[in-house]
């Protein structure tokens, strides 16, 4: 028997609620936790599960000659956007689509399944290898998946898979799936999450060892589909919950020569993670910073800052509380000081990133039956290769149209539109000419429903990367 320690999602209280706010979440409604925080790999156990399927190689693909391709036509997958706190869409396994989380933070495959007899009663779909004319059995193993909120037991099998739907460009055979078999989890038994499985979109070749259910430490799923790149964006506004979007191609591969783009190199051997060298709060007036907030001391002389498809928060070190929380209590509860409060800025390998209030104001659910506004932001408590660790989120794919370039090991990032189209200049939000109201802070790409409307959202089913939570103040991107 071995174990090994995997990257996910896990639950995570928020560091914006109060104590009781906070208790009262994780034991009535958990935080949606995502993938496993460690596992026990054996071989032979639960022989029943897998004693019908038929032995097969280790995951192979069809051409091996092939590094990176670019896929041979564009394709877009419609992410459905759950409260503003996770974006789910369709995955396709044999000819079975599932709706899974799109996560650049994770490095496997894992679904619900019909293995799972104590999941029947959910309303999610299941993936039945049965009906898959694909599927085959791995040699007896099961992995035991110790989540913070209860454990899962997974099989593993292989099968043929189409990022997005069955009709995709992007496929690969005989790929590695982990299927639940059985678990303890309340967000799947309760009815609160609307994805059946996480689909990790890291840039590593191979699953680093101490990421993978299978010590042999096994290609990773974008590696066996050659692709070489790939975008996601959410969309903003409209006063509700718009759909985000996943999409890859050949228009999505030549984005890294627009002039709407800037470059970030990629730092992190297994993350989307690069160096973040400055990070201030920028006032209402020209070059102001806000009185009270001191960023002089942060990133000396750089943090790290990941890119995070399945975190549904900004997400600052622990040594920017001070920030943070005189953030929040500059917010108004009834949401009508949004055009008085500070834009974030954040210069990622020198690239420029700012952020509107819109960004990190929520309007959420009262105790009273209304609403109410306030900041939200998560902590984390590590230090990286790189120094302090940011994450940058949902809310970060909201405002910026992103390339993820694994040929290049880059990133690319462009200001997008309300509906993620590629706005057409990346000037900075901060340097406007008179920046006393919100119109003259806009710039291109923004409107100023960015700077008076919150984003309504229910922070009780945000997610979070396991690692938070997890042991020791030392974290590898």
């Amino acid at each position: 028997m071995s174990s090994r320690m995997t990257k996910a999602l896990a639950l995570l209280l928020l560091s914006n609620l109060d104590g009781a706010t906070a208790t009262k979440i994780s034991k009535d409604k958990p935080t949606v936790s995502v993938v496993h925080v460690s596992q026990k790999i054996s071989h032979g156990d639960e022989k029943k599960i897998l004693q019908e399927d038929t032995k097969v190689s280790f995951n192979s693909s069809e051409d091996s000659s092939l590094e990176f391709q670019t896929p041979s036509r564009d394709f877009s997958v419609q992410l459905a956007n759950h409260l503003n706190v996770q974006y789910s869409g369709a995955f396709t396994i044999g000819q079975q689509e599932l709706p899974v989380i799109y996560d650049t933070g994770s490095f496997e495959v894992l679904v619900l399944s019909t293995l799972c007899k104590s999941c029947q009663q959910t309303s999610l779909k299941m993936f039945d290898s049965k009906h898959s004319t694909s599927y085959r059995s791995a040699e007896s193993i099961i992995a035991n998946h110790e989540f913070v909120s209860g454990n899962v037991v997974t099989a593993e099998g292989f099968d043929t898979l189409h990022l997005g739907t069955k009709d995709s460009p992007v496929v690969t055979n005989n790929m590695t799936i982990w299927q639940v078999t059985k678990h303890e989890l309340a967000f799947w038994k309760n009815g609160n999450a609307i994805f059946s499985g996480i689909v990790g979109l890291s840039h590593v070749k191979n699953i680093p060892e101490g990421f993978s259910g299978d010590f042999r430490q096994p290609k990773s799923m974008l590696e066996e589909m050659h692709l070489d790149a790939f975008a996601l964006c959410y969309q903003r506004g409209g006063g509700g919950t718009p759909p985000g979007l996943l999409k890859f191609g050949p228009t999505i591969s030549a984005m890294s020569k627009d002039k709407s783009f800037q470059s970030v190199d990629v730092s992190g051997d297994s993350h989307w993670a690069t160096k973040l060298s400055q990070f201030k709060v920028k006032g209402s007036k020209p070059d102001s910073d806000i009185d009270g907030i001191d960023t002089s001391g942060m990133c000396k002389p750089s943090c790290g800052a990941l890119i995070d498809s399945g975190t549904s928060l900004l997400t600052f070190p622990r040594s920017a509380t001070h920030i943070t929380e005189a953030l929040k209590k500059k917010v108004k509860r009834d949401c009508s000081n949004l055009d008085e409060l500070p834009t974030l800025y954040f210069e990622l390998d020198g690239a420029e990133v700012v952020l509107p209030p819109r960004a990190y104001i929520f309007k959420v659910k009262s105790g009273a039956g209304g609403y109410l506004c306030k900041g939200a932001f998560m902590k984390v408590d590590k230090e990286s290769q790189f120094g302090e660790v940011f994450i940058l989120g949902m809310p970060f794919l909201r405002y910026y149209f992103t390339v993820f370039d694994r040929a290049n090991k880059q990133v690319h990032i462009a200001r997008s539109t309300e509906d993620c189209q590629v706005a057409k200049s990346m000037a900075l939000l901060a340097h406007g000419s008179n920046q006393s109201t919100a119109a003259s802070r806009l710039g291109l790409g923004l409107t100023e429903a960015d700077f008076k409307e919150p984003t309504l959202a229910d922070l009780d089913e945000a997610i979070a990367p396991k690692w938070l939570l997890g042991p020791g103040d030392k974290i590898r991107l």
